[in-house]
């Protein structure tokens, strides 16, 4: 039997017509714009300011889930439609047994903003298609010495 989500679908365009301008409160310092400036981005709370209202209004609703397999802390997104029933979920894996509580607080926190941004389809961060997650870490800056050292072949050549 196909599992439905019609009902769900409908109601979830219906409601991200009426979702506010999402806005993007946070300022990460340790990543910054080519000019300099901390990294701006939406904040959980902003995700939901923008679209709690409308979620309610069309009778879509948000439920967290954490878990504990084999090891592994979880946490699972599912976003209902109330009168049909009809839900999506999104599972994802936070961290192993020996996280601290703070590192698992903040992982949760991290992962219910990005679950429910790519659940409604929301863009809460600039798209860079993936290259600073694909990038090569920067070459090691190196010294006169060395780099002589390395289109010579050996710094005692050089110093002789």
């Amino acid at each position: 039997m196909e599992k439905r989500n019609d009902y769900l679908i409908k109601a979830l365009e219906k409601a991200r017509k009426e979702f506010k301008e999402l806005k993007k409160s946070g300022k990460n310092n340790f990543f910054k714009t080519a000019g300099g400036k901390a990294h701006e981005y939406s904040t959980l709370n902003d995700v939901f300011t923008a679209c709690r209202d409308a979620l309610m209004n069309n009778d879509l609703n948000i439920m967290y889930n954490l878990s504990y397999n084999e090891g592994m802390n979880f946490l699972t997104t599912t976003l209902h439609h109330v009168s049909s029933g009809q839900k999506e979920t999104s599972t994802s894996i936070l961290g192993n047994a020996q996280m601290t509580s703070q590192a698992l607080g903040s992982a949760i926190t991290y992962m219910r903003r990005y679950h429910i941004q790519a659940m409604l389809n929301l863009e809460g961060d600039f798209e860079d298609d993936g290259n600073i997650a694909s990038q090569k870490p920067a070459p090691k800056k190196q010294t006169t010495a060395e780099i002589i050292d390395d289109n010579i072949g050996g710094l005692e050549l050089w110093q002789k």
